[in-house]
């Protein structure tokens, strides 16, 4: 593994292991509450967070994939969450993170100046291996805040 894809491996142990603690404590029922209508849950940021971070990963690593694809198929999928228990998400957290050992461990410094495009995918960015890295911990951290202040509303709701 390059010292900049265990970099971004250490990094994402870090934003996950922010989310994994301010679930604990929390009922299976506020993972599904959302503070205004339209606004993502707790289970939402959780799986939009792996799916965006394993996608972004596999970019940064050598193994672009279609983001038309990506878009439609596990993008899509991961907003729909809705069944998600705290222990679920507990569990897909550290399977992720799992898997991104062996993503990221893929990942050659040949892989970080590549300039990955996809042809006919419009709207698709084009973006070096290196800045789907940058991206990947950036979103994901993004997401770490809203979980942040999602968890604060639910506590203060309940008081």
């Amino acid at each position: 593994m390059t010292p900049t894809h265990e970099a971004a491996l250490n990094s994402a142990r870090d934003s996950f292991g922010v989310l994994k603690d301010l679930l604990k404590g929390l009922p299976d029922a506020a993972v599904a509450y959302a503070p205004i209508a339209g606004s993502n849950s707790l289970a939402i940021l959780c799986a939009h967070s792996i799916v965006a971070s394993r996608y972004l990963f596999s970019c940064g690593s050598g193994a672009p994939r279609s983001f038309t694809a990506y878009r439609a198929g596990e993008r899509a999928a991961s907003f729909e969450s809705t069944t998600a228990t705290v222990a679920s998400l507990e569990a897909s957290i550290d399977a992720a993170l799992a898997e991104f050992e062996t993503i990221l461990g893929g990942g050659r410094d040949a892989h970080l100046p590549e300039i990955i495009s996809w042809p006919g995918e419009e709207g698709a960015p084009t973006r070096s291996g290196a800045l789907c890295l940058v991206h990947a911990c950036a979103h994901l951290r993004e997401h770490v805040g809203q979980a942040e202040l999602t968890r604060d509303l639910w506590l203060a709701r309940q008081s």
